[in-house]
């Protein structure tokens, strides 16, 4: 049966949530970076390449290989008229250790998304996924943490790019070893404090109070916050769920190895009898070892995952 849940913030609330939003906003920098100008700008200081032609900006982009597959969508995703794929997300959460992975899925997803049947592997655009990260993922202090993949040097060779054209770069507004160009740091600075010290970064503001003030994308917003926090309370009240229920299948299976009937069973937890019958048909399987990890995974298919 579908779970209905009702997040406990008022409208009036989230107003007053979207007229704050500031470009570290994920849904804010989107809509900015949906003007050409804006994102052009940004991905020319963030790679140093010449953005190439017309380019297509598809801001919130969804990819899902498979149904049952975990997909993602990108902040802001472009692709310019030299083959060139850039995938770049505003980062405000702290879980560092997830960090790397996810550039790795990211790009993997990019690949996967742009070739189609039949097409040769020297077609594959290079990419470029850069996340723009309000602390400092890896606790250098550098602005900027670039990797490419290539061969460690091994004696009297250096080191070897592998020439894969991928290419992920890590910014960190946070950062304190400017090791990067004046421009990418004043953009850096923008995105830290606010404080417009250029001509694009007064755009950008420009920008942003403009996204504040527009109704339609207000509307979206107020969905979209909704709709995530309902999936995540979901899930959370899923997990709940499922995690009562492993324990009830242990106990179970605890009692099945003292040669208890499905009655006795029952009473003794007072359950129904109908549920720990089926607990008692599955677990039977595993008998007498009862391996209730291996009961539960069984349980869940048949019962739980319809």
């Amino acid at each position: 049966m579908k779970k209905e849940y009702v997040e406990n913030i008022t409208k009036e609330e989230l107003e007053v949530m979207y007229e704050n939003l500031t470009i570290k906003d994920d849904f804010i920098f989107g809509k900015v970076m949906e003007n050409k100008e804006n994102c052009v700008e940004m991905l020319e200081r963030l790679t140093g390449n010449r953005i190439s032609g017309n380019i297509s900006i598809n801001n919130q982009k969804a990819i899902k290989v498979a149904v049952d597959g975990k997909g993602v969508r990108y902040d802001v995703y472009v692709e310019d008229d030299a083959g060139v794929m850039y995938d770049a997300e505003m980062q405000r959460e702290k879980n560092k250790s997830i960090l790397p992975k996810r550039s790795r899925f990211y790009q993997g997803l990019m690949d996967l998304g742009y070739l189609e049947t039949g097409d040769e592997y020297v077609e594959l655009a290079d990419s470029y996924v850069i996340f723009i990260c309000t602390f400092d993922p890896f606790d250098e202090g550098l602005c900027c943490y670039e990797f490419e993949n290539h061969c460690d040097g091994h004696e009297g060779i250096g080191d070897i790019p592998l020439g894969d054209g991928r290419k992920i770069l890590i910014y960190n507004t946070k950062g304190t070893v400017v090791n990067v160009s004046p421009e990418v740091y004043i953009f850096l600075c923008y995105i830290e404090d606010g404080k417009m010290r250029d001509e694009y970064t007064k755009r950008l503001n420009s920008s942003v109070a403009m996204a504040r003030y527009n109704r339609k994308w207000r509307v979206e917003y107020m969905k979209t916050f909704v709709h995530d926090m309902d999936v995540r309370r979901e899930g959370r009240i899923e997990g709940i769920e499922l995690g009562k229920s492993f324990g009830k299948m242990s106990l179970v299976c605890k009692k099945l190895r003292k040669g208890k009937s499905v009655e006795a069973i029952a009473e003794e937890l007072e359950e129904e009898n109908s549920e720990i019958s089926d607990m008692c048909e599955i677990a039977k399987k595993f008998a007498p070892d009862y391996d209730e990890e291996m009961v539960w995974k069984n349980y869940l298919s048949k019962y739980m995952l319809d």
